[in-house]
């Protein structure tokens, strides 16, 4: 199995934003599987905001096996969390921006096993990360961790902090954010990623369709798809980043 650890499904209708692009199920299954992608995880577009309802929506009219991850903006009953996961939901999708507030849920989350899915970098949040590391939480990095595109990989104390927080720890970070991070800069960050981590911390998510402005770059499935395999040029490191290392953390089964 071929997963793509970060898909948007969506109807149309639904939208808020520009363009006007169809997010349907259907669509996202005949792009994947034209690419040999046989399993897809639903992350909540940022523009359907804390409303899970379309996200459950889309992903019981899935023909391809599919696992969630919805937003988690405000406390949540425990009873509701529950729910989620027996509807398909294995993580949750969160900023750093205010997690007191979220403390309740985070620990109720901890106990039924979903994992964490963080969409802001690690500068000055170092103690909160390691803190949710220390009770037991994994984390995920989406957008490359979101380290400095304007600094070498090579030299950003951005990403020396955050590889220095996955060393030895339940981390992993996501090869995502086409179109938002320079091509050059991103496949040095992902030749470091892969030189310090390695495939068995690292996902890759297309985020397609893509929910940008009119005017910026969408590219197609395939050019997603496309863009993983110039970052991960080796096809074993890059076979362990689709299959294994997906399957495990997000409990897909052959």
């Amino acid at each position: 199995m071929r997963i793509d650890c970060e898909v948007h499904a969506f109807r149309r209708e639904a939208r808020r934003t520009a363009p006007v692009i169809d997010g349907s199920m259907e669509l996202l299954d005949g792009a994947a599987r034209a690419c040999a992608i046989t399993g897809l995880v639903l992350v909540q577009p940022t523009f359907l905001h804390a409303d899970a309802t379309e996200l459950f929506t889309q992903a019981s009219r899935a023909r391809m096996p599919v696992r969630l991850v919805p937003p988690l903006v405000q406390p949540l009953a425990p009873e509701i969390l529950e729910q989620w996961g027996r509807s398909g939901a294995v993580g949750l999708a969160l900023s750093l921006d205010a997690p007191d507030r979220l403390a309740e849920s985070l620990e109720a989350a901890l106990q039924l096993g979903f994992h964490l899915e963080v969409s802001s970098g690690v500068e000055e949040r170092e103690r909160l990360i390691e803190q949710l590391l220390a009770d037991g939480h994994r984390l995920v990095f989406r957008d490359f961790g979101l380290a400095d595109t304007i600094r070498d990989p090579t030299w950003d104390p951005r990403l020396e902090r955050l590889l220095a927080l996955a060393e030895a720890a339940e981390v992993w970070v996501k090869l995502s954010g086409i179109g938002r991070v320079p091509d050059d800069w991103a496949k040095a960050a992902a030749a470091r990623l892969l030189k310090e981590l390695g495939p068995e911390q690292l996902l890759w998510g297309s985020e397609w369709p893509h929910v940008t402005a009119a005017h910026a770059y969408a590219p197609s499935y395939a050019q997603a798809f496309g863009w993983l395999e110039e970052l991960v040029p080796d096809a074993d490191a890059r076979g362990r980043i689709l299959c294994e290392t997906p399957a495990a953390l997000y409990s897909f089964r052959n």
